[in-house]
């Protein structure tokens, strides 16, 4: 009798055990299923590859609407942005910011108007082909468990000691690793948890170096860091934009002084566009936006 009820305890414990694996599983099957039924499905087949890009984006009368919303996010948004060129984009939540950002890199497809990438409306383009040509700097940076090496050149096979080197410089990171005994191999935990925030979003900006992009994304890449670290990755971003389409959204508006032109989003268009000395001058929405954070 004692012998049957430890094989009874057992089996629960065994069952209470298997109950999370199995929970977690049927949330995986539910996640496949979303993406499998899903109508927006991306498909490259018969685009057009790019074989090399120079980084002049156009919008020309772009409309974005949710699926779920009848409200537009952006309505008749005309810009054009030059190879090269440095713009930010600034505005309330929920303006449209990360939106356009989405809709450069093909995430989103505009319900309206056209979006052209080197004269190329982005719809007819094979992304895959497109997207070998952007990087992303996340607000989170996106850290695996493995070395820092690994997580600078994921992806990429032909990346000399000679090129990480000028990239761990280039995005303020030499220091700090030239500190640490095992240098590029040391190990970080998942999503970088041994790493300051600063540490990794650094790491993020020398996985984007390492790619040598034309267009570079900038999605609110140091809003959540402390003044000093902020400073740090001011100044690898800036070395990162030189020379390269770069597109920025940001809160902290002493951040974008050097940008270009700084576009005001507002009531699903732009408000209005200049550099910084002509906004605050012109005394409008980026003037009042400039008051509120000193």
């Amino acid at each position: 009798m004692i012998k049957c009820s430890s094989i009874f305890i057992l089996a629960v414990t065994v069952l209470n055990n298997l109950i999370p694996i199995v929970a977690k599983g049927l949330e995986s099957v539910h996640s496949i299923g979303d993406v499998l039924t899903a109508e927006d499905v991306e498909d490259n087949r018969k685009k057009k590859k790019l074989k090399e890009l120079h980084g002049d984006i156009s919008f020309s009368d772009v409309e974005f609407c949710y699926p779920d919303s009848g409200h537009p996010v952006l309505e008749h948004l005309n810009l054009h942005i030059k190879q090269g060129e440095t713009i930010a984009f600034v505005g309330p939540s929920g303006a449209g910011k990360s939106t356009i950002l989405n809709m450069v890199i093909g995430f989103s497809k505009p319900s309206g108007g056209r979006i052209l990438i080197d004269g190329n409306d982005i719809t007819k383009l094979n992304l895959n082909s497109y997207r070998k040509y952007i990087a992303v700097v996340p607000q989170t940076s996106i850290l695996f468990s493995g070395t820092i090496r690994d997580n600078i050149t994921y992806g990429l096979d032909d990346i000399s000691d000679e090129q990480l080197q000028q990239v761990l410089l280039a995005s303020n990171l030499k220091e700090m690793i030239d500190a640490l005994p095992d240098g590029l191999d040391t190990r970080i935990q998942e999503h970088g948890g041994n790493l300051s925030g600063g540490q990794r979003q650094r790491i993020s900006i020398a996985r984007a170096f390492v790619r040598n992009p034309k267009i570079l994304i900038l999605d609110e890449a140091t809003s959540a860091l402390d003044t000093i670290s902020e400073k740090q990755i001011q100044e690898a971003t800036h070395n990162l934009a030189h020379d390269r389409t770069t597109l920025i959204v940001a809160h902290r508006l002493s951040t974008i002084r050097d940008a270009d032109r700084i576009a005001v989003v507002e009531n699903g268009g732009i408000a209005e566009i200049g550099t910084y000395e002509e906004l605050i001058e012109k005394k409008g929405a980026f003037y009042e936006m400039q008051r509120m954070q000193i």
